[in-house]
């Protein structure tokens, strides 16, 4: 066969993939530039393309390998043939997939939240170069126009009194005491990927960030991209990451999946919002920051540790720009001088309760 055929089938697989991503709550435009495909291509080999594009998304992977195999019979050898494919990609970080009572389980992944962090410990710098040129291109507009935020800001704890009235939902101990488990912490894939440009963080010069829990805790497990840790372990990875100043940013549902700790620098959501003019816009928050003047001493300490740049000074205090404050609380809780009070928004923003009715909602609006 002519190797032109052979390469525009290729690319036809790929541009298949590219229609059927788009097509989750979360999508993966086109672009002018085709630098969508050639990520596609990075990630996947034509047969694995192909294969994918038959899949269906779920949060959690529902399909059976015999569900699969009937509607992508004439494109591999054997059922084992199948089976074998759909392992590697799982194992490469391409689909989820989970294994319950000896049956194997598979499901699409969205690219963000989904494909991308599932490159921890793969990613490579020319991977990331077109991930960087992608987002500026087309999904930066993809993600931060979502008619819901996949992510969601809570306060680090030592910022909150008594006095809040903080729903549970927003407490992050109680949020993990709610969980059965299991837990684990992987290594952070944004500053992973700085790193691989030699900018490493500036908030932190640990990689063991990235917290999930239940189905998805255990993938990573079994796949080795991240290890298992004790409810204890967990508290004490959350307070590490408190005390170097990161962002707590969970899945925007009442029932955990995953815990981001993150800071302005490498997170792409961060680093991306904080280029707008009105960042706020852009998270589901429920507080915001406020100064007392007469008890601030202008240190500066706050305006160093804001991942958002929201904070300045003048007159011998510091200032909050309501339009930049996500509402974190770093500022607040490492306040020298106790300056600083987080103050809850006059509309609460209640998360959905599960991911799967969170991803249900982005579609319904989204078709809207």
């Amino acid at each position: 066969m002519p190797s032109c055929v052979i390469m525009t089938e290729e690319s036809d697989a790929y541009r298949a993939l590219q229609r059927h991503l788009d097509g989750m709550p979360v999508g993966f435009p086109a672009t002018e530039s085709g630098v969508e495909i050639r990520i596609l291509q990075r990630l996947f080999t034509p047969e694995e393309a192909r294969i994918a594009t038959y899949l269906r998304y779920s949060p959690v992977p529902s399909e059976t390998l015999e569900e699969i195999f009937e509607r992508v019979r004439s494109l591999v050898k054997s059922k084992d043939h199948l089976e074998q494919t759909l392992d590697k990609m799982a194992e490469k970080g391409l689909i989820l997939s989970k294994k319950e009572l000896d049956c194997k389980h598979y499901a699409n992944a969205q690219w963000v939240v989904g494909i991308y962090e599932l490159q921890v410990n793969k990613m490579t710098p020319e991977l990331y170069s077109d991930i960087v040129d992608y987002n500026i291109e087309a999904f930066g507009r993809e993600l931060f126009y979502s008619p819901l935020p996949q992510l969601r800001v809570i306060p680090v704890e030592k910022s909150i009194t008594p006095e809040h009235d903080i729903a549970r939902y927003d407490v992050v101990t109680e949020l993990v005491a709610a969980s059965e488990g299991p837990f684990m912490v992987a290594n952070c894939v944004c500053r992973q990927a700085m790193d691989l440009v030699d900018n490493p963080c500036k908030a932190t010069d640990r990689r063991e960030t990235c917290i999930a829990f239940g189905s998805m805790a255990q993938m990573y497990i079994e796949k080795g991209w991240g290890r298992e840790l004790t409810r204890e372990e967990l508290l004490e990875t959350i307070r590490l990451n408190e005390r170097d100043g990161l962002v707590l940013q969970p899945s925007n549902s009442q029932t955990l999946e995953f815990l981001c700790s993150c800071c302005g620098c490498c997170c792409g959501i961060l680093f991306g919002a904080k280029m707008s003019r009105k960042p706020v816009k852009f998270f589901s928050t429920n507080y915001y920051a406020e100064v007392n003047s007469d008890l601030c001493t202008a240190c500066g300490t706050c305006i160093n540790l804001c991942q958002m740049e929201a904070l300045r000074i003048e007159e011998d205090a510091a200032v909050i720009d309501l339009d930049r404050c996500i509402g974190c609380g770093v500022c607040v809780a490492n306040c020298p001088s106790d300056a600083l009070t987080l103050q809850k928004h006059d509309e609460e923003k209640i998360p959905p309760q599960t991911v799967e009715e969170l991803y249900s909602l982005i579609r319904e609006k989204k078709s809207e």
